[in-house]
């Protein structure tokens, strides 16, 4: 589980950016058609996404430093992988999100309204808002995440579960206290601290270490309740209305579908598509610049929009077509080099895991 890369967590990324780009097209489909809609409500499923994302970065985070807790120099390697991962492609798609900015400021009313904290955006700091780039709110709990679990690097190994409950534990209370006087914390980064998306991290990384203790019982069982219990959540709740609610609607669903389906793969019970793989390479280019694709579309689609829906399902089809298609043009051409290119600045290791990228962000 150290050498390769595993399948079942590529297919569920690939999953997972699809299931994120349906909830953003369907979020397109109501803006650009005329208030109308042909996807139906169950879509919304898609908020799901973001969850599998972050129980995936919890499980890798455990995988990826087996063996090297303690190790002199581990921290800063740890810490410049997870950096040259996240914040160069997640600045190129910003800037282009300033040039459109420059060219229509219309079409980016956040710096129009100065809704945003362009500092705070680029280095991914907690904000109330959202950074510039929309999407990049999940990346600033990422890096939270990684530089949290960095310090767990300090401890013996033997310890991680101690240091994971406590990290859950401070997150749940910190959250009931949050919400029961929020006037009292006036930061996002106590917010962000507080803020109950890191048991999911938490969960994610305890996945981990009951199946490398040889857990495999209920895989099947607990791949199909996930399954059948992500899209219950999402017609029943918002996650934009519940926040603490959203570890049980969205967390606990993604984590029997983790767990599910990587013991069913560890057990060789179950195999996943080579394209939903595929999809899970290019998912952080994808993920990072869906947005920006799927609203150019829209906005030629409103200006030829035919009345009725016939012409919703080849906008929604074209959309989703072009987000794709330029996420594997984004990481063959731009993600891929890039990151080849910065890893041959740090000094070489050993045994570097091939899926020391398996997380929210893609190899």
């Amino acid at each position: 589980m150290t050498n390769k890369k595993i399948q079942s967590i590529q297919a569920l990324r690939g999953a997972a950016v699809l299931l994120v780009l349906a909830r953003h097209i369907l979020v397109m489909e109501e803006h650009f058609g005329g208030g109308k809609r042909l996807l139906p409500e169950v879509v919304k499923v898609g908020d799901g996404g973001v969850d599998i994302f972050f129980v995936i970065s919890g499980f890798i985070m455990v995988v990826v430093s087996s063996g090297r807790f303690q190790t002199p120099g581990e921290i800063g390697s740890f810490l410049y992988r997870r950096i040259i991962r996240i914040y160069p492609l997640y600045w190129i798609y910003t800037l282009a999100i300033i040039t459109v900015f420059l060219i229509v400021p219309a079409y980016v009313p956040a710096m129009q309204k100065r809704e945003v904290d362009l500092l705070a955006s680029f280095l991914l700091l907690p904000q109330f808002g959202v950074p510039l780039l929309g999407q990049g709110w999940t990346l600033v709990y990422e890096t939270y995440f990684y530089g949290v679990f960095a310090l767990a690097l300090l401890l013996p190994e033997r310890r991680l579960a101690r240091f994971l409950l406590v990290w859950g534990l401070v997150a749940a209370v910190g959250w009931n206290i949050y919400s029961a006087w929020p006037g009292f914390f006036r930061s996002p980064t106590i917010k962000m601290i507080a803020d109950p998306l890191a048991v999911e991290f938490v969960f994610g990384a305890c996945v981990a270490l009951a199946i490398r203790r040889g857990w495999r019982r209920g895989d099947w069982l607990c791949l199909a309740s996930g399954c059948a219990l992500l899209p219950v959540s999402s017609i029943f709740f918002d996650p934009l209305d519940f926040d603490g609610l959203r570890v049980f609607c969205f967390g606990i669903p993604a984590v029997l579908i983790l767990y599910g389906a990587v013991s069913l793969e560890r057990r060789s019970r179950l195999q996943f598509p080579q394209w939903l793989q595929a999809l899970g390479d290019v998912s952080y280019s994808t993920y990072l610049s869906h947005i920006l694709v799927i609203t150019a579309v829209g906005r030629i689609w409103s200006a030829v929009r035919q009345p009725g829906l016939w012409d919703h399902a080849l906008a929604i089809l074209i959309m989703a077509a072009a987000a794709v298609g330029w996420g594997f043009v984004s990481f063959r051409f731009i993600e891929r080099p890039m990151l080849r290119a910065m890893r041959t600045w740090r000094p070489r290791r050993k045994s570097v895991p091939n899926s020391s990228s398996l997380s929210i962000v893609s190899e």
